[in-house]
């Protein structure tokens, strides 16, 4: 089955009527850079609603980053290493991440995603942070100014194969985390695809 990116650019557009918020970031911040990634990226080319809307920032700094997200809603710092700003816009009872780029390296292999450095860098190429997605089909953004999807590991390719394939080497991806085996098994259920 292959899936048309005209659905996806469709929910993204109504997600300005939602999140307000990123009108005003795109005016606030013209050198900077918004897109959707991960989860709502690929629940909207399935055609399913989804609760997992988070947003990547690039081109802006943390702390110019912060000051305009608590201007325009509700906002908590997720640890000083993550970058991750859980978010509740003015407006709405929804709580969604706003992240900037980071990479991630494994320092153990115990499995446990808490064994993990963090480097969060707002001039990071998207295709660094979305290599440390867990899965293709995860590992996708949209450009929410631009409308453009950005797929570097092929995950529209893998959604319309039907596949769950790990992002790089899947025996190194899951001895990082060993929770990703469980997380697979669960979307191969939920899906229908092969793992």
């Amino acid at each position: 089955m292959s899936y048309s990116t005209d659905n996806l650019f469709q929910r993204v557009k109504q997600l300005r009527s939602v999140f307000p918020f990123l009108h005003h970031f795109e005016k606030k911040f013209p050198q900077g850079e918004i897109y959707l990634v991960g989860g709502a990226v690929r629940d909207f080319l399935l055609g399913r609603e989804t609760k997992d809307t988070d947003f990547l920032i690039r081109k802006v700094s943390a702390p110019d980053l912060r000051l305009f997200l608590s201007c325009h809603g509700k906002v908590h710092f997720v640890g000083k290493n993550f970058g991750v700003y859980k978010f509740r816009p003015e407006g709405t009872d929804l709580e969604i991440d706003v992240a900037l780029p980071r990479t991630e390296r494994s320092f153990s292999n115990r499995g446990v995603y808490r064994d993990f450095e963090i480097y969060t860098d707002s001039d990071l190429p998207n295709k660094e942070d979305l290599t440390r997605r867990d899965f293709t089909i995860n590992a996708m953004a949209v450009d929410i100014t631009r409308l453009a999807l950005i797929d570097p590991f092929c995950g529209l390719n893998d959604l319309g194969a039907g596949w769950i394939r790990a992002v790089g080497d899947p025996a190194v991806r899951f001895s990082e985390d060993y929770s990703r085996l469980l997380r697979g098994l669960r979307f191969a259920c939920q899906l229908r695809f092969q793992f």
